[in-house]
This record gives C-alpha cells, structure tokens and sequence, in this order.
C-alpha cells in the first residue's frame, strides 16, 4: 500500500506539469498578452485620432476660407449696427425708402418686442393697389434679408367722396423681421 505504480506516479507527474502550465499562463503570460493587446488597441486609437486631426490640420485653410466667406456674407443676412434700436433705425430708413419709390406713403413705424438678435417692426402705410406687389418683392429681396411676418391689407373708407380722391390706394399694415448682429 505504500508505493505507486509507475502508472499513477507518469499520471500525478502530467497532472502537476498541467497544474504548473495552468498556473504560469494564467499568472505570467496571460497579463502580458492582455497588456500587449490593450497597447495594441490604444495604438490604433491614437492612430484614428491622429489622422483626424491631420485631416483637420489640413482643411485649416479652407475652413479659414470659408469662415472668411461667411463674415463678409453676413451682411447678406443680419443687420448690421451697434445696438438692437440703431439697426432698428436702419431698417425703418429703409422700408420708409423702399415704400417711398413704390409711390406710398408711411403712415406709423413701431418696434415691436422681438428676441435677443431680432428686430421687429409694424409698418403701416397707404400704398396704390399696382404698387403692393412690387413693394413686396422689394421687401423679400432687399439685403439684409428680411421676412415678412403678416400682412394685412384693406380697402380705405366706405365714403364715396373719400373713394374717389383715393381711388385704388390700400391700406397696409405689413410686421417685418429681421437678424441684428453687433458692429
């Protein structure tokens, strides 16, 4: 009872080499390889990362471009003035100059309460019936770019004296916006 056979002694021998084998690859080299793989991954990270950045470094000058395209554009489409009620100034000037060679007359200009950046106005004028569609166009292609934002138009007095000194005029009230941005 005291001894093994040379069987059980060749199986306990490959069952300790495995037990060894199991515990290097387990506490060695399986740290190691991870370690080898996680360097790998955030290699091919920071390769990703550096050819954005290439990518961008290298559409600096366009994009510098482009930046430069749109500030001198910006004029297209803001208003352009130190404060809020001096750009509102310009674009009464303005409307009261487009309504004027349109042949109308303006009757009130009034700011109304608009957003940070916005102006508003209420315009209401008296301008001839051929005239309004012209002064419409006008309004929607004068820079910088306006939107009309309600239009409301009616016929003056039922008088019959008062019809005939004002034979198709209309009145209109037309509430305009427009961008600010500061000079």
């Amino acid at each position: 009872m005291s001894g093994l056979s040379d069987r059980e002694r060749r199986l306990i021998a490959i069952l300790i080499l495995v037990a060894a084998i199991a515990f290097a690859w387990l506490a060695i080299l399986s740290p190691i390889i991870s370690g080898f793989e996680a360097r790998a991954a955030e290699r091919e990270r920071l390769a990703l990362v550096q050819a954005s950045n290439q990518r961008l470094i290298d559409n600096i000058a366009r994009l510098r471009r482009q930046a430069e395209a749109q500030k001198a554009d910006s004029a297209r489409f803001h208003t352009i003035a130190p404060t809020p009620e001096a750009a509102a100034e310009q674009l009464k000037d303005r409307i009261a100059a487009l309504i004027g060679t349109a042949g109308g007359e303006v009757r009130a200009l009034q700011d109304i309460e608009a957003g940070e950046g916005r102006i508003e106005l209420r315009i209401e004028a008296r301008v001839g019936e051929g005239a309004l569609v012209p002064l419409l166009e006008r309004l929607r292609n004068s820079e910088p770019l306006l939107i009309v934002t309600a239009l409301s138009i009616a016929a003056p007095g039922a008088d019959p004296a008062a019809q005939s000194s004002q034979a198709n005029q209309l009145d209109v009230r037309i509430d305009v916006a427009a961008s600010h941005s500061p000079a």
